[in-house]
């Protein structure tokens, strides 16, 4: 049997290899997608500093969603094991673990839909969409799922499809009317429908970290 030094020393060459995975990955050359220039921002040096980490955030995003998608396949397995045992045993096995119920049952939804489409975005997509998905996907083709999950806006997409099958095509944004004529209106409220849309994933995404941070 491995002593605790023997343990140590064996959790210290995982962080080590876990840290130049890291570097080496860092390392490589980033593109950014991001136009800056919308944000006013045109000082070079201070566009080279958000990029860096606008990188380091995609890396970790990266990572964080790798962990999810472990975590979903256990928990997973672990419902199977428990799922004879009365008495609400599984809640209260990754409870003692430390982990909160929201989490878990989420984490069993992205699962359950990987386990159809088999497609590693769908740990990588907002909650939201997630239980949207979870709520229409048995009313609709699973190439419509797909669809949705692969779409660059899945929560979006997601919420218009439940409102398409509920016979309400209309979003809860204010009611405006628009001239097709006008195009410069047009383009004007299409930008800020994508500066509503950047805001809700960036806020989705900060509430991930501090739910798993919970954990």
């Amino acid at each position: 049997m491995a002593s605790v030094m023997d343990k140590i020393k064996a959790k210290t060459a995982e962080l080590k290899i876990q840290q130049n995975e890291m570097k080496a990955e860092l390392e490589i050359p980033y593109i950014s997608q991001m136009d800056y220039n919308e944000f006013g921002i045109v000082e070079n040096e201070l566009k080279s500093q958000l990029i860096n980490c606008e990188k380091k955030v995609v890396y970790h995003a990266n990572q964080m969603s790798k962990n999810v998608m472990e975590l979903s396949k256990v928990f997973s397995e672990a419902q199977k094991i428990l799922s004879n045992h009365a008495g609400g045993t599984f809640k209260k096995w990754f409870e003692e673990l430390g982990f909160k119920k929201d989490f878990v049952y989420m984490c069993l939804k992205r699962n359950d839909l990987f386990l159809e489409i088999a497609d590693d975005k769908v740990f990588q997509i907002p909650e939201r969409a997630i239980k949207t998905i979870s709520k229409i996907k048995d009313k609709i083709k699973l190439e419509e799922v797909k669809e949705i999950i692969c779409s660059d806006k899945p929560t979006e997409r997601a919420k218009e499809k439940e409102n398409w099958l509920s016979g309400n095509p209309t979003t809860e944004i204010e009611d405006i009317e628009i001239v097709e004529s006008d195009s410069d209106k047009i383009r004007e409220l299409e930008k800020k429908l994508s500066e509503y849309y950047r805001k809700i994933k960036d806020i989705e995404f900060q509430l991930s970290i501090l739910k798993n941070k919970k954990n």
